[in-house]
Order: structure tokens, then C-alpha cells, then sequence
């Protein structure tokens, strides 16, 4: 979806009145050719109360858990159903390391179910929305 920082620029203007939480647009420079890390993310994080929301480009905003991980940043983790190239749905989490420090994000996705080798993974870049 083209207008992904649309959406998270309404999301965090709507969320105006909550001056803690703080959406970061993230764009990924590398990332698994199989399709399953998406070419861009949002995250609102709202460091007080410990809650966390992500969307992607082929996503809506879904709930996650945050963990503040220090000088590392943070991590996020949500869960979603995917449907696979192969016919079927699949229950997939992703995690999301997120440092606003260094500005970067490294994103990867594992299934829940099922003993699948493959564990898609992506780099990128990201910036606080203003």
C-alpha cells in the first residue's frame, strides 16, 4: 500500500491527546525475496504503559507487545494469519527490533505452527513521524 505514511500520520495525529506514544515509519533496505516482509512499516509505541501497535504495507494495525530493551531499543512482537502461495492459511509472529537511536529496524517472521526452516528476515531505516 502506497499510502502507508498517510495512514500512520492520521493514526498519530489521532492519537494527539496521548503525548507518549510515538509512530515510527520505517522503510526496509534489504529484505527476504519470498514476499513475507513487507516493504515498509509503522510502529506506535507508547514506552509508559508498555503497548505497541505495527501495520505494513499489506497490513492493518495490529496489537503487539513491546519490551524495552534499553540502549537496544525495542522490541515488538505480533501475530497474524497469512495466507500462503501453496492454498492455505498459516499463523505467523513477527518481531520487530526497533533502535530510534541508530534510526534502524530489523524485522523477521517465524511460523508458529509447523517445522518450516524458513524464517524471513529484513533490514531497513526508520524516522519518528512529526
Amino acid at each position: 500500500m502506497k499510502y502507508l505514511s498517510t495512514i500512520a500520520l492520521a493514526a498519530f495525529f489521532a492519537n494527539g491527546a496521548i503525548a507518549e506514544t510515538v509512530t515510527y515509519n520505517c522503510k526496509m533496505t534489504k529484505q527476504d525475496s519470498h514476499g513475507w516482509i513487507a516493504k515498509e512499516y509503522a510502529f506506535q509505541v507508547d514506552a509508559d504503559t508498555g503497548k505497541a501497535k505495527a501495520t505494513s504495507s499489506f497490513q492493518d494495525w495490529t496489537d503487539g507487545k513491546l519490551k524495552n530493551r534499553g540502549a537496544k531499543g525495542y522490541r515488538i512482537i505480533w501475530s497474524r494469519t497469512e495466507r500462503m502461495s501453496a492454498g492455505g492459511d498459516a499463523r505467523v509472529r513477527y518481531q520487530a527490533n526497533l533502535n530510534p537511536d541508530k534510526n534502524t529496524v530489523a524485522v523477521r517472521m517465524a511460523f508458529v505452527h509447523g517445522s518450516f526452516t524458513n524464517k524471513p528476515s529484513g533490514v531497513g531505516m526508520c524516522h519518528a513521524a512529526k
